[in-house]
């Protein structure tokens, strides 16, 4: 027999080998093997405005449980750090087969504006999370991402007679929000970060373990970071006044409100309000959630809740007059889309 020969035949044989080893659990022997079963599950973070998978990127943890068909609890897992940027990220976990519903809550570890209301339920109700605020229902964090997840009913089957391997992907959604809310003088002159006041009032301090708003006192957000700036147009310098008064505007003073929310909702009114602080007047008043709305552009299709859970960030600039009042001619630019209200007095 040849070299070459004899070289096939013990490659054929190694061959041979590894598929009976693999196959074993299949076998029928008089001390049979148990085939190897294992259900895993991952996250996926692709419920945003760009459709991409920003899982690795944005969330830094995560807490999952499942719940059998009874409703009780089978199992819960958590993980954190950098083992979640990896792109095979997964929890094993010793489930059985079986029927199981999947709920997650990411975002919760070192996070000090949400509180969850037990990490051992003994039902998937007890899985509700609430904003943690100051008194008088007052939040002026910079609220960390917190995000959820369900998965509905997954059903687990194992094959006695081969391997039976499942990973379930858990679709996560972003429910914070960040909100910038810009004044800009029209006539170029100064904003003093004191004479001006920017909150967000709605009711959504408490989620539900399906992510639903639950019952809630109403919240005032207030800005955690409140800048002031001045934009001057490159090679131009201040030109004195026509003899009519008027005058070319090459510098824009600009108040910046850097704010947070929880989950923003159709179903509950939010109100943006812009409050002049020397003569305790409210200057703008407007209903956030329609004007957000008007702005969804090329994405008509979508529904509008879709739309308020993909989108998380959001930019917003009103343009005040001499007077220190809106000038709703003006109109707003929101995400870049200009949106003109309606000329009359909106308050």
């Amino acid at each position: 027999m040849g070299i070459n020969k004899t070289g096939k035949i013990i490659a054929g044989g190694a061959s041979l080998l590894m598929l009976l080893l693999s196959g074993s659990c299949s076998m029928v022997t008089d001390d049979p093997v148990a085939c190897p079963a294992r259900l895993s599950v991952r996250f996926v973070y692709d419920y945003n405005i760009k459709f991409a998978d920003a899982f690795q990127h944005e969330v830094k943890s995560v807490n999952v449980w499942a719940f059998g068909s009874d409703g009780s609890l089978a199992w819960s897992g958590s993980a954190s750090g950098d083992a979640l940027a990896e792109s095979d990220f997964k929890i094993d976990t010793p489930l059985d087969e079986g029927s199981y519903e999947f709920v997650a809550w990411c975002g919760l570890e070192g996070n000090e504006d949400f509180e969850l209301a037990t990490y051992t339920p003994t039902s998937r109700e007890e899985l509700e999370i609430t904003l943690r605020t100051l008194p008088g229902d007052v939040s002026r964090s910079h609220l960390a991402g917190l995000y959820h997840g369900y998965t509905g009913v997954v059903d687990y089957e194992v094959d006695p007679y081969r391997p039976s391997f499942k990973t379930v992907s858990i679709p996560l959604m972003k429910d914070t929000k960040d909100i910038r809310v810009m004044l800009q003088h029209l006539d170029g002159s100064e904003i003093d970060n004191r004479d001006f006041t920017c909150t967000i009032t709605t009711a959504d301090a408490g989620l539900g373990w399906d992510n639903a708003l639950l019952p809630s006192p109403m919240v005032t957000y207030s800005p955690w970071e409140v800048r002031y700036g001045v934009t001057t147009a490159p090679g131009t310098t201040e030109r004195p006044a026509e003899a009519d008064g008027s005058r070319t505007i090459t510098t824009v003073a600009s108040l910046l409100f850097d704010m947070s929310t929880s989950r923003l909702s159709t179903s509950r009114p939010a109100t943006l309000t812009i409050h002049r602080n020397w003569d305790d007047r409210d200057i703008i008043r407007i209903n956030l959630i329609d004007y957000l709305l008007l702005v969804k552009g090329y994405y008509r299709e979508m529904g509008d809740q879709e739309y308020l859970d993909r989108q998380d960030d959001y930019s917003i600039v009103f343009f005040i007059d001499k007077n220190s009042n809106w000038n709703v001619a003006g109109g707003i630019f929101i995400n870049n889309w200009a949106v003109v209200p309606s000329q009359e007095n909106p308050l």
